[in-house]
C-alpha cells in the first residue's frame, strides 16, 4: 500500500534552497543577542563581530551539525504513550500554540483567554483521540503577564497525560521547565532518556535571535529536549515576497538553530520546523490560510527530509474572525497539504483569526479534519482481501453488499465513519441550522463533564508544587492550579 503524499520541490530546487542557505550563513550571517551563546559559536569555527553581535557560519560549522543530529528523536509522555519520529504512519496534531484570545461561539465574541481556559482546552484535548500533543493553547492572561508561560506550561502537563511542546524565552524559565519534568519523572536522567516535553526556538526573521530564547535552547538541548527551530516567515515583510527567496531564509535560520542546538550539546535531539506565511500588502498583516503558507510548510518538510531531520509545521491555519465557512476551508486545505506533504508533527488545531485566537469547539471541529485527511493519506490497500472478488462473486449482478460478510470483515477497518458530518435530518426545519457547530458544543460540553485526565499522583505533585511555589507559580489564594490524584 502506498501512502498519499504531496511534494513541492525538484531534486533541483532543493539544492539550489541549500546552496542560498550556505551562502546566507557565511557570507551575511546571523544577529544573536546572546554573549555566552555567540561566544559558543565562536568557539566551534564562526567568525564573530562581538559588537554587533553578529556570526559568519562557514559550511564545515553546519556540516558537522548536520552530521551530529539525530536523524530519529523520542517524543514521550507522562501518560506512557510515546513515539519515536520520524516512524511510519506516526503524525502528531496539536492545538495552536498561546495567542491571547479565545472564540466564544455561544456569545460571538472574542474575549481574553484564562487559566480556566487553558485547563478547559487541555482536558478536552486530553479526551480527543486525534489530538497526539497539546502546546499549551492559549495565554493565562488574568495570571501575572511576567510568568503567565510558566503557568500555562504546568496547567497543560498537570491536565493531558500527553507529549508538551512548549516555548521558553529565558534560560530561567527553560530550567523551571527542565526541573517540573524531572520531578514528574524522578529524575533529570529519566527526562532525558523520556521527554515528556519539546521547546520551540523562534528567531526574529530575518536571522535574529533573542537573546532569552537562544540561552534557553542551550539549557533545553542540554537537558536532552527535542528542540523545533521554528522560522515564521513572512513574505514581503521580514523575508522576500517570492516563496523561494523566502524558503532561503527559513532554511538558513533552521541550519542556524541546529548549528546552536548540537554546539550546545552534540547529539542534541532537534527539529526542522516552519510556521510560515504572507503579509497583506495593503494592511502590512500577517495572513494566515494562503496557499504561499501551504507551499511554504511543504516545502519545508521536503527540505528537513534532505537533512535526514525530524519536522514540525503550521496546520489548520486561517484568518477566519468567526466559526463561518472561510474557517473550514482554509483548515482544510492547510492540514492537508503539511499532512500529505509527511510532517511528523503540526500544530494549529482550535485556531483562528491569524493564530490570534482559539476556539474550543473549533478543536473538535478540527479532530474531525484530521480524523479525514489521515484517511485520505492512508491511501487504498490492494491485496486479495480488500479487492473481495468473492464477495463479488456472491452478490453477482444487480447484487447488494450490504450484508455481506465481506462488508462486516471490513466496514470498520475501511471507512472513517464521521462524527460530526453526514447527521444531517432532511426532516427537520430550519435548514440554516449548523449541525457541525452544534455537534462540536454538545461534544465539548460532554468531555468537560464525563473525561477525567490522568492526573499527577500525590507524590508527583507533591515534587511538583515545591517548584512551582519556590516560581510563584500558585494561585492568589495560595493554593495549587492543577488537582492531583
Amino acid at each position: 500500500m502506498t501512502r498519499a503524499s504531496m511534494s513541492i520541490l525538484s531534486r533541483d530546487d532543493i539544492e539550489q534552497i541549500h546552496d542560498a542557505s550556505v551562502r546566507i550563513l557565511s557570507e551575511v550571517g546571523v544577529k544573536i543577542e546572546s554573549p555566552s551563546v555567540l561566544s559558543l559559536l565562536g568557539k566551534a569555527g564562526a567568525k564573530l563581530d562581538e559588537k554587533r553581535q553578529h556570526a559568519l557560519l562557514p559550511e564545515r560549522l553546519v556540516s558537522d551539525a548536520l552530521r551530529t543530529a539525530p536523524k530519529s528523536i523520542k517524543i514521550c509522555s507522562r501518560g506512557g504513550v510515546d513515539h519515536t519520529i520520524p516512524s511510519e504512519g506516526v503524525q502528531l496534531v496539536s492545538p495552536d500554540g498561546q495567542p491571547p484570545a479565545v472564540w466564544d461561539p455561544n456569545t460571538c465574541e472574542k474575549r481574553p483567554s484564562t487559566l480556566k481556559d487553558v485547563i478547559e482546552m487541555s482536558i478536552v484535548s486530553d479526551a480527543l483521540p486525534e489530538v497526539g500533543h497539546l502546546w499549551p493553547p492559549v495565554i493565562a492572561t488574568d495570571m501575572p503577564a511576567a510568568t503567565s508561560t510558566l503557568f500555562e506550561f504546568l496547567a497543560s502537563l498537570a491536565y493531558t497525560s500527553k507529549h508538551i511542546q512548549h516555548g521558553a524565552i529565558s534560560a530561567e524559565e527553560a530550567e523551571y521547565q527542565v526541573k517540573i519534568g524531572a520531578a514528574v519523572l524522578g529524575s533529570m536522567e529519566a527526562l532525558k532518556k523520556r521527554p515528556i516535553f519539546s521547546d520551540v526556538c523562534t528567531p526574529i526573521s530575518p536571522l535574529r535571535w533573542d537573546k532569552g530564547e537562544v540561552e534557553a535552547l542551550v539549557v533545553l538541548s542540554r537537558a536532552g529536549i527535542p528542540m523545533a527551530q521554528l522560522s515564521m516567515g513572512i513574505a514581503g515583510s521580514v523575508t522576500p515576497v517570492t516563496v523561494a527567496g523566502t524558503m532561503a531564509i527559513v532554511n538558513a535560520e533552521n541550519l542556524c538553530g541546529l548549528t546552536m542546538t548540537q554546539v550546545a550539546a552534540q547529539g542534541a535531539p532537534s527539529l526542522y520546523s516552519s510556521f510560515s506565511g504572507v503579509m497583506d500588502l495593503k494592511t502590512g498583516v500577517f495572513i494566515g490560510g494562503t496557499p504561499e503558507g501551504v507551499l511554504m510548510d511543504c516545502a519545508a518538510v521536503q527540505m528537513a527530509r534532505r537533512y535526514s531531520l525530524p519536522t514540525l509545521c503550521g496546520g489548520p491555519g486561517n484568518s477566519a474572525r468567526t466559526l463561518a465557512a472561510e474557517a473550514g476551508s482554509q483548515s482544510t486545505m492547510c492540514t492537508m497539504g503539511a499532512l500529505l506533504s509527511g510532517s511528523d508533527m503540526l500544530v494549529g488545531l482550535g485556531g483562528m483569526d491569524r493564530d490570534g485566537m482559539v476556539c474550543l469547539e473549533k478543536i473538535v471541529l478540527d479532530a474531525e479534519i484530521w480524523k479525514w485527511l489521515v484517511r485520505v493519506r492512508n491511501g487504498i490497500q490492494v491485496d486479495a482481501g480488500t479487492l473481495g472478488f468473492d464477495a463479488i462473486k456472491r452478490q453477482g449482478p444487480a447484487g447488494l453488499f450490504m450484508s455481506d460478510p465481506h462488508t462486516v470483515k471490513y466496514m470498520r477497518k475501511e471507512l472513517m465513519i464521521p462524527q460530526i458530518t453526514g447527521f444531517h435530518d432532511p426532516k427537520r426545519a430550519g435548514y440554516s441550522f449548523d449541525d457541525l457547530l452544534e455537534y462540536s458544543k454538545k461534544k465539548t460540553k460532554e468531555i468537560l463533564a464525563t473525561h477525567k485526565p490522568k492526573l499527577l499522583s500525590a507524590d508527583e505533585a507533591a515534587r511538583v508544587a515545591a517548584i512551582a511555589k519556590k516560581h510563584g507559580v500558585v494561585l492568589p489564594n495560595g493554593k495549587q492550579i492543577f488537582e492531583h490524584e
